[in-house]
C-alpha cells in the first residue's frame, strides 16, 4: 500500500508581499512630479481624474483593475498636496517681482547651512524661507522656499535655522521645483535673533569636530567630518571627485547606512544595559533625532529617519520588521510633507539603491550562501553589485555616467565603512562634550580612512574608471528597460549560461575600450569640454595639447583629456583666476606632463591665485603679454589680452582682464577671449585685435555682457558656449546668441551638446558633439 503526500506550509507561515503600499507611494511621487512641472491646472485635473479611479476601483481586491486603483488613490493624494504647495509658490505678488528682478529688502529665515559654489570661493548659496519682500513699490509677506545666493565671509559663518534681513534682487527660478525665487543678496545680512536650540545644538557639533579634526593631517582631515555627519566642506575637491568616480560618494552622505549603524550600536548598548523594549526605542529614536538634527535635512536623511522610525514603531510593537512597506511608508510621508523631495536626484538615487538592495542583493546572495558562502561574505558582494544596477538608469537620465569600478571598490571599502564611520561619529559626539576626547577619535578614524581614501584615488586612476554615458529621459529608461530585461533572462534557468557568457564577453570587451583612449578626430582643431558651469577647451600642439581653462572641477577636464588621449599639455592658459575657470587644476596637472601656464595678473581673485600657485608647484607660469606669440606644431597663438596697463573700476575687473588669444590651427582661426564684458571688448575693438574668425568661444558664457559690434566684428561660423544646465546665472542670455545666429553662426552649447569638437575636412568645418 501507498500513498503520496503533499507538503504544505500551514497558512500562517505562508508571507505575501503586499504591494499596496509601494504602489500608494508610486502614485504619490508621479503626481508630485507632474504637480511640479505642470502648475496648478496639472495638479486639479489629476485629482478629478483620480478621484474617478479610485471610485471605479473599490470593492477590487486583486487585479490590474485593483493596482490601478492603488496607484490613482496615491496620485489623489500626491496631487492634492503639490496644487496646494505650487498654488502658494504661483502667488501672482511674488511671480511679478521676480519678472522684473525687483530690489529690496528680505526677510529670510535659513534652511541649510551655507555653502560654498565651486565657481567663487566667496560665493554660498543655501535654501531658505522668505518670509517679507519690501520695495519702493510693494510689499509682499508669506512663507516661500527660496534659493539664497550671496557672497562674503559673514554669509559663510551663518548656520541653519537663522533669521535675518538683507538687501537682495528677486529673480526667477528654474520650473519644476518648489522654489519660488532665486534671492540674490546685495549686502552684508542683519542678523534678528538666535536660531532655535536645535540649530544651535547643530552648529555646535560641527564646528567642534572641525577643531577636533585639526590634529588630523589632510585629506583625512576634511573626510571625517563627511563621513561622520555629510559636512563636505572641509574635504580635498579632487578627493570628492574621486569618491563620486568610485561610487563612495553614499559614504559622505549620510544615509540609512549612517542611521542603522548609529541605532544598531545604540540599541546594542540599550541591550547590554538590560533596558527595556520602551527604553531601547526610546534610545534609538534620539539616536536618530540627534543625526537628522546635526546632518540637516538632506533626502536621504530625511528618508532613512521615516524608515528607522517605521522600524522602530515595529520594535515597540513587537512585530517582524517589513522593509519594503517600511521604504514605501517613508516616501510617501516625506514627499507628502515636501512635494519638493520629488524632483531631487539626491532622494531618487537614495529610494533606488534601497530598492535594488530590498529586491535583489538578497536573493542573488542566497545561490552563493547554498554553495558554501558565509551570507555576511555574499552579501558584501550582492550588496554594491545590487545597489549599482539600481541606480544605473537615473545616472544615465542625469548624465552622470556610470562608473565600472564601483562595485570592487565599494567590495573593498566594505573592510573598514563600518568602522570609520563609527568611529567618525564618535569623534562629533566626543568633541561636542569634551574637545580632547574629540581629537583622540578623530586620530583613530584616521587610519582606516586611509583605507578609503586610497581606494578612491587608486579607483579613480584606473583607465576608464567613470563610463560617459548619453543622458537624458528616454536613455534612462531605455537602460532601465535593458536591465530588467537581463535580470528577467538570468532568472530563466536555460538563458542564465548563455546570458552569463553574454556578460562575461561584453565586460572584457570593454576592457581594451578602456584601456584606449580614443583620441581626437582627424583634422581637429578644438574641443570645448562639458565641465559644467565654467570653460575648458582644448587644442591641438604638435605631440601635446593647449588647454584653455579647466573648469570649476578636476574630474570633468580629466575625463575629457583622457578621451582626447592627452598625456602632454605644452602649455596651460587660465584666462583668469575665477573658481569656474581654475579649480578643476588638478585635473590637468595628475598624471600630465605640463611643460609651462600662462596667465593674467591676479588682481581681486586671490583664492583661484593661490589654489593655482599651490598646484602648480614647480611648472613655470608666464605672465600674459599682448602681442606675444607661441607656436606648437601646426597651431599658433597670439595673446591679444589683457592691457599692459590693466583695466580697473569695471563691473567685473577679473573678468575684464582675461587672457585674450587668437589661435590660428592649421588655416582656422579661433577666438578664446576668456571672460572678457563690456569693457574688455570694447578694449579689443579700440586696440584693432584681429577679431575675425571661424570660431569664436563666446565670452563669459553668453552672458548678457556682450558688445554687439565685438559680436558682429569675430563673424564666426561656429559659436561655443560653455556653460551649466540650470545655472543660477541666467546663461546663457538669449540676445547675445540671437545676435550671432542672425550673423550666420551655428551655436553649440555644453549644457545641451555635451563636448563640443571642432575639425576641418577639406574645405568644410565639422562639429561633433558627444552627450
Amino acid at each position: 500500500m501507498s500513498a503520496e503526500f503533499t507538503l504544505r506550509p500551514a497558512p500562517s507561515e505562508v508571507v505575501r508581499r503586499d504591494w499596496r503600499l509601494p504602489l500608494v507611494a508610486a502614485g504619490v511621487w508621479a503626481a508630485a512630479l507632474a504637480g511640479l512641472y505642470g502648475g496648478t491646472v496639472t495638479g486639479l485635473v489629476t485629482v478629478v481624474v483620480c478621484v474617478a479611479l479610485t471610485a471605479l476601483g473599490i470593492g477590487r481586491r486583486e487585479g490590474v483593475a485593483a493596482a490601478v486603483a492603488t496607484v490613482a488613490f496615491g496620485a489623489m493624494l500626491g496631487a492634492g498636496v503639490t496644487t496646494a504647495h505650487v498654488a502658494a509658490r504661483d502667488h501672482p505678488g511674488l511671480a511679478a517681482l521676480t519678472a522684473e528682478e525687483a530690489r529690496g529688502e528680505a526677510e529670510l529665515v535659513l534652511h541649510t547651512v551655507p555653502k560654498p559654489t565651486t565657481k567663487r570661493p566667496d560665493m554660498v548659496t543655501a535654501t531658505a524661507r522668505l518670509r517679507s519682500f519690501k520695495s519702493d513699490a510693494s510689499v509682499v509677506e508669506g512663507n516661500w522656499q527660496v534659493l539664497l545666493v550671496a557672497s562674503g565671509t559673514e554669509w559663510a559663518e551663518l548656520s541653519s535655522g537663522q533669521r535675518l534681513t538683507a538687501p537682495v534682487v528677486l529673480r526667477e527660478a528654474e520650473p519644476g521645483r518648489l522654489t519660488a525665487a532665486i534671492v540674490s543678496a546685495r549686502g552684508p545680512p542683519e542678523l534678528d535673533g538666535e536660531p532655535a536650540l536645535p540649530h544651535r545644538f547643530a552648529a555646535h557639533v560641527r564646528e567642534r569636530l572641525a577643531e577636533a579634526v585639526a590634529v588630523v593631517p589632510q585629506p583625512e582631515a576634511g573626510l571625517i567630518p563627511a563621513l561622520a555627519v555629510g559636512d563636505t566642506s572641509l574635504m580635498d575637491p579632487e578627493i570628492a571627485a574621486d569618491f563620486r568616480t568610485t561610487g563612495l560618494v553614499h559614504l559622505v552622505v549620510v544615509s540609512g547606512y549612517h542611521l542603522s549603524l548609529l541605532v544598531g550600536a545604540v540599541l546594542a548598548v540599550a541591550v547590554a544595559c538590560r533596558a527595556g523594549p520602551r527604553a531601547r526605542v526610546v534610545a534609538g529614536a534620539v539616536a536618530a533625532g540627534v543625526i537628522v538634527v546635526v546632518a540637516g535635512p538632506q533626502p536621504s536623511v530625511l528618508r532613512a529617519a521615516v524608515m528607522a522610525g517605521m522600524t522602530l514603531l515595529a520594535l515597540a510593537a513587537g512585530r517582524p520588521r517589513a522593509a519594503m512597506p517600511a521604504l514605501a511608508t517613508a516616501v510617501l510621508l516625506v514627499v507628502l510633507v515636501d512635494p519638493d523631495m520629488s524632483a531631487q536626484a539626491g532622494f531618487a538615487l537614495s529610494v533606488a539603491a534601497c530598492v535594488g538592495l530590498l529586491l535583489l542583493a538578497f536573493r542573488w546572495a542566497k545561490p552563493l550562501e547554498h554553495r558554501g558562502w558565509p551570507q555576511g561574505v555574499a552579501l558584501a558582494v550582492t550588496i554594491p553589485l545590487a545597489t549599482q544596477v539600481a541606480v544605473t538608469p537615473l545616472l544615465v537620465g542625469l548624465g552622470s555616467g556610470v562608473s565600472l569600478v564601483s562595485v570592487p571598490v565599494n567590495l573593498l571599502a566594505a573592510l573598514v565603512a563600518a568602522p570609520v564611520v563609527v568611529l567618525s561619529v564618535g569623534a562629533a559626539a566626543a568633541a561636542a562634550v569634551w574637545l580632547p576626547a574629540g581629537e583622540f577619535m578623530s586620530q583613530l578614524a584616521a587610519l582606516p580612512a586611509r583605507w578609503l581614501i586610497w581606494l578612491a584615488r587608486t579607483g579613480a586612476e584606473v583607465p576608464g574608471a567613470l563610463l560617459p554615458v548619453p543622458g537624458g529621459l528616454w536613455w534612462g529608461i531605455g537602460s532601465a528597460l535593458v536591465l530588467a530585461l537581463v535580470i528577467g533572462l538570468l532568472q530563466l534557468r536555460r538563458f542564465r549560461r548563455a546570458m552569463l557568457a553574454v556578460l562575461l564577453a561584453a565586460g572584457l570587451g570593454t576592457v581594451p575600450a578602456c584601456l584606449s583612449s580614443g583620441g581626437a578626430p582627424s583634422g581637429w582643431v578644438v574641443t570645448m569640454c562639458d565641465v559644467g558651469q565654467g570653460d575648458a577647451l582644448v587644442l591641438p600642439a604638435g605631440d601635446a595639447a593647449i588647454v584653455v581653462d579647466v573648469g570649476p572641477d578636476p574630474e570633468p577636464v580629466d575625463a575629457c583629456l583622457e578621451a582626447l588621449g592627452v598625456d602632454r599639455v605644452a602649455l596651460l592658459v587660465l584666462s583668469h583666476f575665477h573658481i569656474d575657470h581654475t579649480a578643476g587644476i588638478g585635473g590637468v596637472m595628475e598624471g600630465r606632463e605640463v611643460a609651462a601656464i600662462l596667465a593674467p595678473p591676479p588682481g581681486e581673485a586671490r583664492y583661484g591665485y593661490e589654489l593655482v600657485e599651490e598646484r602648480a608647484g614647480s611648472v613655470p607660469v608666464l605672465e600674459a603679454v599682448p602681442g606675444e606669440v607661441f607656436a606648437f606644431g601646426d597651431t599658433r597663438l597670439e595673446v591679444l589680452g589683457p592691457p599692459a596697463d590693466p583695466l580697473s573700476g569695471t563691473r567685473s575687473d577679473p573678468n575684464n582682464n582675461s587672457v585674450a588669444l587668437r589661435a590660428e590651427v592649421a588655416g582656422t582661426s579661433v577666438l578664446l577671449a576668456g571672460d572678457v564684458e563690456l569693457e574688455g571688448q570694447r578694449a579689443l575693438l579700440d586696440r584693432g585685435a584681429g577679431l575675425g574668425v571661424d570660431v569664436l568661444k563666446v565670452p563669459h558664457h553668453g552672458s548678457s555682457f556682450q558688445v554687439p559690434e565685438f559680436l558682429e566684428a569675430a563673424d564666426p561660423a561656429v559659436a561655443l558656449v560653455g556653460v551649466g544646465a540650470g545655472n543660477e546665472y541666467g546663461h546663457p542670455d538669449p540676445g547675445p546668441l540671437g545676435l550671432l545666429e542672425k550673423g550666420g553662426a551655428l551655436v553649440f552649447r555644453t549644457d545641451e551638446d555635451g563636448r563640443i569638437t571642432v575639425s576641418r575636412s577639406g574645405g568644410r568645418i565639422e562639429v561633433r558633439t558627444e552627450g
